[in-house]
């Protein structure tokens, strides 16, 4: 689905705009032209809303809420069938309901409430007056005027959101789509059909077409951003492999301020402020990067690595003892762990552990240049020469 959401945005907006020249240069007062319009108002309207209905659902993570909004949301298509009203409402609480199966966080949560309170209090107003037979004159203008406030309100705290998720940028568009196209559902279904689109259908129209296109704009502007933030995460990692550290740091700690748990910018930042000797800041993204995806084999090493270079030699052994445990081949593991046991002067098992690194990957070289200078320190010079071979001018 990811892959076609330049098409399904491109649908979206041609439905939108089509839609509003339609609403605004359509000659809607001849009936026939009227009805015409309507259908392909609300065809458009109803494909386009199907499909971000489906992009929606897969963009961002979903919680457990997900299968019950569209459970409600069959109910209500169901309900609707015998009375419209009911099942309205009902529909309106799946489109409540959805919205929130998304991780996102309260800010966002609560900017989409109030746009879809504003929008809903627009929409049932047409049906409830019919339904009942009321006629509010001049609170018309003032049940508009809250519905304009609360959406304009839930628009603005959204935009205060320096990073937007994804999933609310697109939340808010199927927002604004599900509403856009309430005014031709009254007409075509005889909800509130008078062959005319009245004050709340248009200030619908108006404000959906709107909140569409602030967030349409949004979402390209946030998805240019993102490319901008991925090429500070790829030149950080190139330039940290050519050891080139201080550089690395500067693209990472861009990408941080935008991405602050994406793993590789928390890895690069961790390895980059240790290889400049920043070590109580690196420990810090280290740590945080273990705590956000623990039990990982390379973050872990890291970590110990850090502690090895600090001297707390206990600290690090602990570590790669817990990566071994769970990858008892792991080579970087191995290696760095006989490196604590030749510090502390237990040759043997150091031995033990660099022989099991050396038939696991016998390309790697670091084991073996430990392992030439474990043989030296027993005395065992003529074995030490085999391996001094191996390694090139790694060892003098």
């Amino acid at each position: 689905m990811e892959r076609y959401a330049e098409y399904i945005l491109g649908l979206d907006v041609a439905a939108v705009v089509s839609s509003l020249i339609i609403f605004i240069f359509g000659n809607l007062t001849v009936e026939s032209v009227f009805w015409v319009a309507t259908e392909l108002i609300f065809s458009l309207g109803v494909l386009s809303l199907a499909f971000t209905f489906l992009y929606f659902t897969r963009v961002g993570k979903s919680n457990w809420l997900l299968i019950p909004s569209l459970v409600i949301l069959g109910i209500g298509v169901i309900i609707t069938f015998f009375s419209w009203f009911i099942g309205g409402l009902v529909s309106l609480v799946s489109l409540l309901m959805l919205l929130f199966t998304k991780d996102l966080d309260y800010r966002e949560i609560r900017s989409l409430v109030l746009s879809f309170v504003g929008f809903s209090i627009l929409s049932i107003m047409p049906p409830l007056s019919v339904l009942f037979s009321f006629h509010f004159g001049i609170l018309d203008e003032v049940v508009i005027a809250i519905g304009i406030v609360l959406i304009a309100v839930g628009i603005y705290l959204s935009l205060r959101t320096k990073k937007p998720a994804e999933a609310a940028n697109v939340g808010f568009i199927l927002l604004s789509l599900s509403f856009m196209f309430i005014a031709p559902a009254h007409e075509l279904l005889n909800i509130h059909s008078n062959g005319s689109y009245g004050i709340y259908d248009m200030s619908i129209v108006f404000l959906s077409t709107l909140t569409f296109f602030i967030y349409f704009v949004n979402m390209l502007i946030a998805k240019i951003a993102e490319e901008k933030v991925y090429r500070d995460i790829e030149k950080g990692c190139k330039l940290l492999e050519s050891g080139k550290y201080r550089e690395a740091y500067e693209h990472l700690k861009r990408a941080y301020e935008v991405y602050p748990d994406d793993e590789r910018v928390l890895n690069g930042m961790g390895i980059a402020l240790m290889k400049m000797g920043k070590y109580n800041e690196s420990e810090v993204y280290l740590r945080k990067l273990n705590r956000i995806k623990p039990g990982d084999k390379v973050y872990m090493t890291n970590l110990g690595n850090l502690y090895f270079r600090t001297g707390k030699m206990d600290e690090a052994m602990e570590t790669y003892s817990k990566v071994l445990k769970k990858y008892p081949d792991y080579y970087n593991a191995l290696n760095n762990l006989a490196r604590c046991y030749m510090e502390k002067g237990a040759y043997e098992k150091a031995r033990e552990l660099l022989e099991k690194a050396i038939i696991i990957d016998e390309d790697k070289k670091a084991a073996k240049v430990n392992y030439y200078f474990l043989l030296t320190a027993l005395g065992m010079s003529e074995e030490a020469n085999k391996y001094k071979s191996q390694i090139g001018g790694l060892v003098e």
